[in-house]
């Protein structure tokens, strides 16, 4: 199993690096990770991350930077008094400031809706989630990202790995 996982991640990181930070305009590729939330609605939560990255075409790139969209879901585990439970989903606009370098610094900024369900959780179950953030893309296939927004945590954690 294990040599089984390290040749998928090994496959992964060869497709991904034909796919160099030059040649991204007008393409995407998709994402998995895992986060780590804190303070919100929730005190602590860690979870499952993944969606698809689109980059806009080169005509529609301004000041030498690269933007595009992300759709991205997410599942959650959590602790406030009581444990939690939370699905999430949501769209984020992207830029990137400098797409030519191996170490890509951005920036992202978006809206989404989680359904939180727990014991004791008598709140509203749907709340809107509203997010922005910086992120450092190393290569185009490993994504750190640090998040501030509404919703399950005021601060949270990203390790993207793209594909």
């Amino acid at each position: 199993m294990k040599k089984t996982l390290f040749l998928i991640f090994i496959s992964f990181g060869m497709l991904s690096s034909l796919f160099g930070a030059d040649r991204m305009y007008g393409k995407g590729q998709g994402f998995i990770g895992a986060s780590a939330g804190f303070v919100g609605i929730a005190d602590f939560s860690v979870g499952a991350v993944g969606g698809y990255q689109y980059y806009f075409q080169n005509d529609w790139q301004f000041a030498g930077f690269r933007h595009g969209i992300r759709g991205i879901g997410n599942i959650d585990l959590a602790k406030n008094n009581s444990s939690l439970f939370s699905i999430g989903a949501g769209v984020d606009w992207t830029i990137e400031f400098t797409p030519d370098s191996k170490y890509n610094w951005g920036a992202f900024a978006g809206l989404g809706l989680i359904y939180i369900n727990g014991k004791n959780y008598i709140q509203d179950p749907i709340a809107l989630n509203a997010n922005i953030g910086g992120s450092l893309n190393i290569d185009n296939t490993h994504k750190l990202e640090l998040s501030i927004g509404s919703g399950l945590s005021l601060i949270a954690f990203r390790y993207l790995y793209m594909f």
